[in-house]
């Protein structure tokens, strides 16, 4: 599921993309959780809006 969303993120970069499904794949259990947790946080970019 992670992968898939990860995947699907508009607003993420090919190599943003690239290492949040490496870390999902490295760490089966943590790397799904961290990106749930904080890895969907940061989609719109830092300030958290679209500008």
């Amino acid at each position: 599921m992670a992968v898939f969303s990860i995947v699907r993120d508009r607003y993420m970069g090919f190599f943003a993309k690239l290492a949040w499904i490496l870390v999902a794949f490295v760490l089966p259990i943590i790397g799904p959780i961290l990106w749930f947790t904080i890895g969907k946080r940061y989609s719109y970019g830092p300030s958290g809006g679209n500008g």
